[in-house]
């Protein structure tokens, strides 16, 4: 899960038009900008900062936000993205500067089409155990209970980009991105997994897996991940790409006519693929895209595959801010990877949070 909210220092702070009681504040080393009253914090404090997508616990000192929910929002004219909170909501001042305070304070991330899953029990195994551990499958064999052992693949990590608020440093790095348009529907992971044979002469068997943004789905409904499944057989797809790997995975947005208000007027549910990926890594987007689209399905539109980026944080919300590929209708953002396809983060436009209140 990510950091939603974690120790940072008040580095600067700007006056705001026609406001002498708020102002503009940053935070050191990272880019979110956030609407703070002037008297109660000051720079150089330590602060408790909440990212948006977070949804506080019921206490008293959160009931005057709505819903309990951070999101963007714009006042007097500045955006702001996220909140802080002096150290005092916690129970001791104990803390490093950047250290996550996330499970502290009880704060769950927002997901904007909830799933209806059960508790993962397989994010606690994840805190006990390395994720090195957990890549071979005689560690999980032996350790893990047959539910934990049939859940989320550990082999993959679940889908969630950094954002470019909180990776700044990637703006200073000398090197080319490829852009590709951030779709807004629900994230969906579906892997192929080789059980090798024992047996001389017995070919292996090979095990579907499909699975919603953080649970596997066992059993084949009528969910937009399934649909999509069987629109584009994904598990004969994999297997034509597995090639002699243990596994294969393939991560995409699933966009259908019931989810996120259904942006994009789609009349069944469809599929872009972003991720392709084998126990060495994830593979360049060029390359994914290549071999996605040989077995007839969609990879995400590619904005530019040859992007220089913008120097600073708002430069880039400028950047990402433009229209769709996929209907006449604002683009979520980007994401960027590196030509290589290891490094990667995203920028979400504020324009588009905000029309859509989040």
């Amino acid at each position: 899960m990510r950091n939603l909210a974690t120790i940072q220092i008040i580095e600067n702070e700007f006056p705001i038009h026609g406001k002498d009681r708020i102002v503009l504040a940053t935070m050191k080393n990272l880019g979110w900008q956030v609407i703070v009253q002037k008297d109660q914090i000051r720079i150089g404090d330590k602060v408790v900062y909440i990212e948006i997508d977070s949804v506080l616990p019921d206490r008293e000192e959160f009931n005057f936000l709505k819903d309990h929910r951070i999101k963007t929002m714009k006042m007097a004219g500045v955006r702001s993205e996220g909140i802080c909170f002096p150290m005092s909501i916690l129970t001791n001042s104990n803390y490093d500067v950047g250290q996550d305070v996330t499970d502290d304070l009880g704060i769950k991330q927002y997901e904007k089409t909830m799933d209806i899953e059960r508790e993962n029990t397989s994010a606690k195994t994840n805190k006990r155990y390395p994720r090195f551990l957990m890549r071979s499958k005689l560690f999980r064999k032996l350790i893990l209970s047959k539910k934990l052992q049939k859940g989320f693949p550990e082999f993959v990590n679940k889908t969630d980009e950094t954002r470019v608020q909180n990776a700044p440093f990637f703006l200073d790095l000398d090197m080319k991105w490829v852009e590709t348009e951030k779709i807004d529907g629900q994230s969906g992971t579906f892997a192929l997994y080789r059980h090798k044979s024992k047996i001389p002469f017995v070919k292996d068997k090979f095990e579907y897996i499909v699975c919603s943004r953080n649970l596997r789905i066992f059993k084949k409904d009528n969910s937009t991940y399934w649909n999509v499944s069987d629109r584009y057989d994904i598990k004969n797809a994999l297997m034509k790409i597995i090639g002699r790997q243990d596994w294969v995975a393939i991560q995409g947005e699933c966009i259908a006519p019931g989810v996120q208000g259904n942006k994009y007027h789609v009349d069944t549910p469809d599929l872009y693929v972003f991720n392709v990926i084998y126990p060495c890594g994830r593979l360049p987007s060029s390359d994914a895209k290549e071999s996605i689209e040989s077995l007839g399905m969609k990879f995400v539109p590619i904005v530019n595959s040859n992007t220089e980026l913008p120097k600073t944080v708002d430069d880039i919300l400028d950047h990402v801010t433009h229209n769709s590929q996929l209907h006449n209708t604002l683009r979520e953002g980007s994401v960027f990877r590196s030509v290589d396809g290891k490094l990667s983060f995203k920028a979400v436009s504020p324009k588009f949070l905000m029309k859509h209140n989040e």
